[in-house]
Order: structure tokens, then C-alpha cells, then sequence
């Protein structure tokens, strides 16, 4: 006896049940001779036949379809979700506690004062750490005004207030020359343009008022030495030294009673030149020993007739932490002229410049 499985389309000798899909079988009689498989009894005539059965590959790529459909369907629904109501979005975004506020580390000031022929400005403040991790505020000023164009040197009787009128952050003070002020850098590239650097300092928006009474200058250059350049200049890299002459050397009055008994003598002690440069240095270290806790300025330029080829300024004496400064070196661009002209100042000089500098 042989049966026959409908879903495997199979024919299953001596079973019940397909062995391999476990449906049950339809018996089947063998009436044929040999061992062909019997064709299956014919429908009836008013019943029509079974459908074909389609092929296994092409049921397995209907089934691929569908699956890919549906997968298509469901990625086509999750991109197109609507945006979360407002009422969700209104439980609020995630904030860090740590995020430093807006402009936090630097803060336009613009704040402007004018008296006695002087503008000064308080340009911008910004936040910044010093040597020793702590954190300082670092105030750039303009000024403008001051006579001869003397190089600034500090501020007297500076005070930053805060909004309450307490201190908002303390600055040092040097005696420089006889006249004490907190001392200022020049910034390079911007001329009339200083940088003073406070203590430990708060928040910067917490700085609320500057006053000061003056502001402290180099004296002015009167003192002045001639170089006679009149060889011709090398043009290459090598310097040609330059004679400084008999009359190398000023001795300088420094204006006040307090510095009446301390002579300064400047000499030039030695002077290149070639076609581009010309190097002077100047010593100041004869008969002048400084005065305890007190620094002396000392302005120098070099002048081609008229013009002013580079200026600088050297603090003398013992400053804290600093060695004892010699003298001062002019390194200028120049072109060949018969005659340099050094112009020396020394000392300080204050001008009065009493104001109060507010938002």
C-alpha cells in the first residue's frame, strides 16, 4: 500500500503520516503494473480540477516581497512620526551647571574720561590665569594726550570698584622715580594702548567703577648725544663699528630733591651701523647705585635728524625679584644719514588725571 501526501505532493509507501510534514495521508490503490507512481483519480466531470501548485522558488520570492514590503511600510511610518508635543518639549532641555556664561571671560568696557588735556579709556577686561593659577583681570587702557608722547609708565592712585563700592580686585604699586603708581605694560603694534594686570579678581561683570589720579610718564628725552655715521655704510650683514667720540656721555639731573645727591651718568659705550640697522648701547651704570624698593625709568631713542628711528625704555635699579638693570640697547631699521642722535630721559613724571571711569 503507498499513500500520498497532499502538501508535499509526494507519494509515501506504507505510511499514516508524512514523515517528513506529519500530514495525514490519503491511501492510495496500486492498480498499474510495475512500480510508476498511479496518476490520482480523475475530478468529477461538474467539479473543476485542483489548481496547479506553483513552484517552491517562486513562493519563497513572494514571501521575500511581502517580508521586504512590510519592513518598508513600518521604517516609512517610525521617519515619518510627528514632532513630540509641545507639552513635552516645555519639560526642558538638558543644561550644564559647569558652562561658563556667555562671554564670561572678556568684557567690553569703552569707558571714557577727559581732564587736564588727558583722555584715558578703559577699552575691555579680560579673565585670565597667572603664574600661579590664580585668577587675575587684565584691564587695557588708551591713553592720549600725554605731552611729548612719553611712553606711559603706571597709573597712580588707581581703585576697581565693584557695584557696592568695595574693592573689586587689589593692584601692586612700584615707586618708580618718586612717583608710586600701579605699573603698565605698552601693547605691542597699538601705540598710546597699556595693559594692567590686577590681583585675584571675580567675576569680571562684577567690576562696576575705575578711578584713578594721574598717570605716571618717562621724563621727557632732553639729554641728547651725536654719533657721527658719515663713513660709508657696509650693505651686508656685517656691522661697522662706529667711534661714539669725545662727548659720549651725559650726566642727567633728575629734577627732584628727593634724588638731588644721585648722579646718573649715560654713556654710549659702543654703536654699529650698516645699510638697514643701526645698534647703540647705552650704560648707566656709572656712580649710580639706586635707591632701595624704587625703580628708576630710563627713556631712550634714536633720532636721523627730525625722526624718530626706535625708542625704548629700561627700568634701573632693584626691582623685586629682577636683577639690577645696566643700561639699555637701540636695535633700529635705519639708512645711511652723517649723523645719529641719541635722546635720553630719566626718571618719571606725573601728570594729573583725576577721573572716574563708569559704564
Amino acid at each position: 500500500m503507498r499513500a500520498w501526501c497532499p502538501r508535499c505532493d509526494a507519494v509515501r509507501p506504507g505510511e499514516t503520516t508524512c514523515p517528513v510534514c506529519g500530514t495525514p495521508l490519503a491511501t492510495l490503490q496500486d492498480t498499474s503494473p510495475g512500480g510508476r507512481s498511479p496518476d490520482l483519480p480523475p475530478p468529477a466531470a461538474d467539479e473543476p480540477g485542483p489548481p496547479s501548485r506553483p513552484p517552491r522558488l517562486r513562493v519563497a520570492m513572494a514571501a521575500a516581497t511581502l517580508v521586504v514590503a512590510g519592513l518598508a511600510f513600518v521604517a516609512g511610518r517610525s521617519l515619518a512620526r510627528p514632532a513630540a508635543p509641545a507639552a513635552d518639549q516645555a519639560q526642558g532641555p538638558a543644561t550644564s551647571t559647569t558652562a561658563p556664561e556667555p562671554g564670561a571671560n572678556r568684557r567690553r568696557l569703552g569707558w571714557s574720561a577727559r581732564a587736564g588735556g588727558l583722555t584715558i579709556t578703559a577699552v575691555d577686561a579680560v579673565w585670565v590665569a597667572d603664574e600661579q593659577r590664580e585668577t587675575v583681570a587684565a584691564i587695557t587702557f588708551r591713553v592720549q594726550g600725554v605731552p611729548g608722547g612719553q611712553q606711559l609708565l603706571a597709573l597712580r592712585g588707581l581703585r576697581l570698584l565693584d557695584s557696592g563700592g568695595g574693592v573689586y580686585a587689589s593692584v601692586e604699586e612700584h615707586e618708580l622715580g618718586g612717583d608710586g603708581g600701579a605699573p603698565v605694560e605698552p601693547v605691542e603694534g597699538r601705540p598710546g594702548t597699556y595693559r594692567l594686570t590686577t590681583g585675584p579678581a571675580p567675576r569680571l561683570s562684577s567690576l562696576a567703577r575705575i578711578e584713578l589720579t594721574g598717570v605716571v610718564a618717562v621724563r621727557p628725552r632732553d639729554q641728547t648725544i651725536t654719533l657721527d655715521t658719515s663713513r660709508p655704510w657696509p650693505p651686508g650683514p656685517k656691522l661697522q663699528t662706529v667711534d661714539p667720540g669725545p662727548r659720549d656721555a651725559v650726566l642727567v639731573d633728575l629734577g627732584s630733591a628727593q634724588h638731588r645727591d644721585v648722579p646718573v651718568q649715560l654713556q654710549v659705550i659702543s654703536a654699529f651701523v650698516r645699510d638697514g640697522q643701526a645698534v647703540v648701547v647705552i650704560d648707566a651704570s656709572s656712580g649710580f647705585r639706586g635707591i632701595p624698593g624704587e625703580l628708576l625709568p630710563l627713556g631712550a631713542e634714536l633720532r636721523a635728524g627730525d625722526r624718530v628711528l626706535c625708542s625704548r625704555t629700561s627700568l634701573l635699579g632693584e626691582g623685586a625679584g629682577q636683577q639690577s638693570a645696566q643700561g639699555i640697547v637701540l636695535s633700529c631699521p635705519a639708512r645711511p644719514v652723517p649723523r645719529l642722535t641719541v635722546a635720553l630721559g630719566v626718571g618719571a613724571r606725573m601728570h594729573p588725571l583725576r577721573v572716574t571711569l563708569t559704564p
